[in-house]
């Protein structure tokens, strides 16, 4: 007599931890893609990351900061082989416990984690998204160091993460990143060197893939331009679509935020009510 398998496959690890995390989107900072000094380089770690393919190590680090709100209170570290489940699609990149140990020692080598050996498990935590600090969670901070947008869950439980190349990844992250108080955003190939440090090549690949998905929305203006060549400018603005565009990311945050003042209140009533009864008693 053959008994089945109860084990949980990779869609339902993903789905567990989104729901863990009890929020709807991870809190990304923007420091991720971009540098807040206008003055100095503004090339941040995703960057790094695409010039030198660190594919799994950046799709490892976005899954981990969507864990943390629940994982920074586990006993125990998480083991390898549920990042491995939870990672692992029908397409993208393939995963074992060599590919999650070589991208946890990328990221730790970038500055964006810290690795502890806990007997057979190792603990990994989180530094800050610029890998210049120890983590903390954003929270209501909007300063240029904390400012965040949310990266939904939906990019997890319907696999997006392991459909885009490591271009599109990258300049979903650039828009969703620009477009977090905007609903598009003006993005010109030769300029995203200097904003945020990807080659023109890499940016028109990753725009053109996405727009090719329906994930990004392109908006072409065209301007009288007399002094021009051919007598007009021309713009391209990129909008995200769905669950990912402006309004819909902006409606999650606006739940999360009233969900946390309603906890808020709800221990506060507790917590006067206790000392109440304390001091009747």
């Amino acid at each position: 007599m053959t008994t089945e398998s109860v084990a949980a496959d990779p869609a339902e690890t993903r789905a567990d931890i989104t729901r863990l995390s009890a929020r709807g989107y991870a809190q990304i900072r923007h420091i991720f893609v971009q540098l807040p000094d206008e003055d100095k380089p503004r090339a941040s770690v995703v960057a790094k990351m695409l010039t030198e393919r660190k594919h799994r190590a950046l799709l490892l680090y976005l899954l981990l900061l969507t864990a943390w709100p629940w994982l920074h209170d586990r006993r125990e570290p998480l083991e390898a082989d549920i990042w491995v489940r939870a990672l692992t699609a029908s397409v993208g990149p393939t995963w074992s416990a060599s590919t999650l140990s070589r991208a946890w020692s990328d990221l730790a080598e970038m500055g964006l984690v810290t690795k502890k050996r806990e007997g057979r498990l190792l603990r990994v935590t989180p530094r800050r998204e610029d890998g210049g600090a120890d983590y903390e969670f954003p929270g209501g901070r909007a300063d240029r160091w904390n400012a965040y947008f949310a990266l939904p869950d939906e990019f997890w439980n319907e696999a997006l993460f392991a459909q885009l190349s490591l271009p599109a990844l990258v300049m979903m992250l650039v828009i969703a990143k620009e477009t977090n108080y905007k609903r598009e955003v003006w993005l010109g190939y030769e300029a995203v060197g200097d904003w945020y440090g990807i080659k023109p090549k890499s940016a028109q690949k990753g725009l053109t893939e996405l727009v090719d998905r329906g994930i990004v929305h392109r908006r072409i203006e065209r301007k009288k331009a007399p002094l021009a060549p051919g007598g007009e400018t021309v713009r391209m603005w990129y909008s995200l679509t769905g669950t990912y565009g402006h309004e819909a990311r902006s409606a999650l945050q606006e739940r999360a935020r009233k969900a946390t003042r309603k906890r808020v209140k709800a221990q506060t009533v507790k917590f006067a009510a206790a000392n109440a009864q304390t001091g009747e008693s």
